[in-house]
């Protein structure tokens, strides 16, 4: 992060016990959602927050929560992938100047909280004078509140900005359509959605193996992210501050989240047990059979980046 950059500060809440009197000492405009992604449209809502805390002289504070209560609502369904996993959605906060961060952590006890509870104990406790939510926002107990609720209740207690629908081409800009260009392999349109190149991270596995000017490494990938469909992409890979081009390869095991295995370009550098931060460019090609080895594309063909 640059030097001037304020430090944001995390709180981590775990309903029913106490808000720390720290997190409500300062008067503050409040964001709400969970965020996944902050993508362009999330990004209206965070701007909008942090215009208003500016003009005011508060806190620009966001309230986001963890897991997806989907995992807790419906836990017989598959665990929840993110677009932007808790480490990375920190990172993206931190970028737009947010003050405080609140993550409240998603339990059943939570769910069963009414809507007035949870304004009374979160958004008042909070000291929140202004609150800002997207139109389709919900909270409280089966979503019964709603911003029209919202308004209603910060009459004399604090404000409220409800922002509309941020289309791109007359689509809903959403975590959900991220998510069905990822499905789709279209990882090349996803910046006009999210704003930038989608990214995943992960760590070198494997020893390295080298090829001409290519270096060939295995990464394994947290598995809270989502990852686009299987196939063989071109990337960006970003290794201890250095970006090289590439071609990744998904490779599916059963039960597992898949590894990769990326090509990358004039790579002299030990990687091994390194972080690398994978930007996905453009889809190019169906998946490799499942057995296919790391020798077998060396000696079969040159995968020329």
């Amino acid at each position: 992060m640059k030097g001037d950059v304020q430090q944001m500060e995390t709180i981590h809440i775990e309903h029913p016990n106490e808000i720390p009197a720290i997190a409500g000492s300062a008067p503050c405009v409040l964001a709400l959602g969970f965020f996944d992604g902050v993508h362009i449209g999330h990004r209206g809502i965070l701007e909008a927050a942090k215009a208003a805390a500016r003009s005011k002289g508060y806190q620009f504070n966001v309230m986001t929560f963890y897991p997806h209560p989907k995992d807790i609502l419906f836990p017989s369904q598959e665990p929840m992938t993110y677009l932007t996993p808790l480490p990375l959605k920190e990172e993206r906060f931190q970028e737009l100047g947010v003050d405080r961060l609140f993550i409240v952590k998603f339990t059943p006890d939570f769910a069963q909280l009414s809507p007035e509870a949870f304004i009374e104990r979160y958004i008042l406790a909070l000291h929140s004078k202004h609150v800002v939510a997207g139109f389709d926002y919900h909270y409280g107990h089966k979503g019964k509140g709603n911003m029209e609720t919202l308004t209603r209740a910060g009459t004399g207690k604090f404000e409220v900005t409800t922002i509309q629908k941020i289309e791109q081409k007359e689509e809903k800009i959403s975590s959900t359509a991220i998510r069905e260009l990822l499905a789709a392999g279209k990882v090349d349109k996803v910046p006009s959605l999210l704003g930038c190149s989608y990214e995943t991270r992960g760590r070198v596995q494997k020893n390295s193996l080298f090829y001409k000017n290519h270096q060939f490494i295995k990464v394994d990938i947290d598995k809270e992210y989502r990852l686009p469909k299987l196939g063989i992409y071109r990337v960006e890979a970003e290794i201890e501050g250095r970006v090289y081009k590439g071609i990744c390869h998904q490779m599916s095991v059963a039960g597992c989240q898949p590894s990769l295995l990326v090509q990358l370009k004039e790579c002299f550098a030990d990687t091994y047990a390194k972080q690398v931060n994978i930007k996905w460019l453009k889809y190019t090609a169906g998946k490799q059979n499942e057995t296919t080895e790391v020798s077998e594309y060396i000696h079969k063909e040159e995968l020329v980046i």
